[in-house]
């Protein structure tokens, strides 16, 4: 019983000792401007499938700090893209995200769920959507604070259309 139990320690510790002592994973990216918008192409190991996207960090309009994320990608090659937007932690979720492009119709996004990095949603880039962001000049995205204050977050439109044509 002792030299199975011995056993089992020296194999945790070589587990242990083979997982702690690995080399991390190294992350190679190439980036590329296209006005206000950035794509970016990351490659987890060498040989390996090469992930793009194109952001942009939003700041709020009132004291300029990072407040919102906004990422495109292609999750299949064969499907629409898609947004995903972060939000600080401690948003009024039942107030969503509201979306609008120039002086259009402003539509409410749910919040789906809120993590340690953040508060996330997402939405497929189909249809008028699309094209107004493609047509598009200024996205305005709102959200309230735990007090309900609004938020407000101008998003530059400026260079979207090439930078999605890129990552296509």
């Amino acid at each position: 019983m002792l030299a199975h139990a011995r056993l089992i320690a020296i194999v945790s510790v070589s587990l242990y000792l083979l997982i702690s002592l690995a080399p991390a994973q190294a992350i190679t990216a190439r980036e590329k401007d296209y006005q206000d918008w950035r794509l970016r192409c990351e490659t987890k190991d060498e040989g390996g499938p090469e992930r793009c996207f194109i952001m942009q960090i939003a700041k709020s309009a009132k004291d300029k700090r990072d407040v919102l994320r906004i990422g495109v990608r292609y999750p299949e090659p064969d499907k629409p893209a898609m947004v995903f937007l972060t939000l600080p932690l401690g948003v009024y979720l039942p107030g969503g995200l509201l979306l609008q492009i120039d002086d259009g119709e402003t539509v409410k996004i749910p919040v789906e769920i809120c993590l340690p990095n953040g508060c996330h949603t997402r939405m497929a880039l189909v249809g008028d959507l699309l094209k107004s962001l493609k047509a598009g000049r200024l996205a305005k995205l709102a959200f309230h604070d735990s007090r309900q204050q609004q938020i407000t977050v101008p998003v530059s439109l400026a260079g979207f259309t090439a930078a999605l044509a890129a990552l296509k």
